[in-house]
């Protein structure tokens, strides 16, 4: 079929919006086709495929009499689809990270005589979303802070309450001299630079008496 340059920018609106409702879609894949499906009648084609994060892989095709409705129907069918994934999705991370948590308490070592310790955390891939989805993320979670790589600045961010902790404003220290600034003061976390690797990792209190420390993935 010819394609117009409304029915392109129509198209292109219309899924572009599905990233209201999940903001990792790498990849979608729109085909618009006409084809006969008898000599009387002539059917007007959407099909999309979508690749989520998550590596999961989505599709919906729907075919009416006039293609700006089969774009609607199939918008409509990917956003009940990717809200479901979505639910799933953040359903998995909260039993990896708790699984994650349960085997840190056992295998982590009591508090030496001479203090705490820091105890490593796996190094984590930082979500790329926007503040109020970090946002409403940390306060799902019940945690005090949480971790995000700002979808405008690309730079790794920490929110804690209403505040965003960003890195041109943090401190830089190395894994030790974090340890003693947060061993000192009364706060449980302590978002800064690692002087070693330029990256922002978070150190934050255990109830154990030891130190947690979040890295991002290389």
């Amino acid at each position: 079929m010819e394609l117009t340059e409304a029915l392109r920018n129509y198209a292109f609106k219309k899924v572009s919006k599905l990233q209201e409702f999940f903001n990792n879609i790498q990849k979608a894949q729109v085909i618009l086709d006409a084809r006969n499906l008898d000599e009387f009648k002539r059917s007007q084609v959407c099909e999309v495929n979508m690749w989520l994060a998550g590596k999961k892989v989505i599709r919906a095709s729907e075919a009416g009499q006039d293609m700006y409705a089969s774009i609607d129907m199939v918008c409509a069918e990917l956003e009940q689809q990717i809200k479901k994934h979505k639910e799933k999705h953040v359903k998995e991370v909260r039993r990896s990270a708790e699984k994650e948590k349960q085997f840190r308490r056992q295998a982590e070592p009591a508090p030496l005589a001479t203090g705490p310790v820091v105890v490593k955390s796996k190094r984590f891939n930082i979500t790329t979303m926007t503040r109020e989805e970090a946002l409403l993320e940390m306060q799902k979670l019940g945690h005090e802070f949480f971790l995000f790589r700002d979808a405008e600045s690309g730079n790794i961010n920490v929110v804690h309450g209403d505040t965003i902790i960003r890195p041109e404003a943090a401190q830089t220290f190395s894994e030790d001299e974090a340890l003693k600034h947060l061993n000192g003061g009364e706060f449980g976390f302590l978002a800064f630079l690692n002087s070693a690797t330029n990256e922002m990792n978070v150190l934050y209190k255990r109830r154990s008496g030891n130190f947690g420390l979040i890295e991002p993935a290389a």
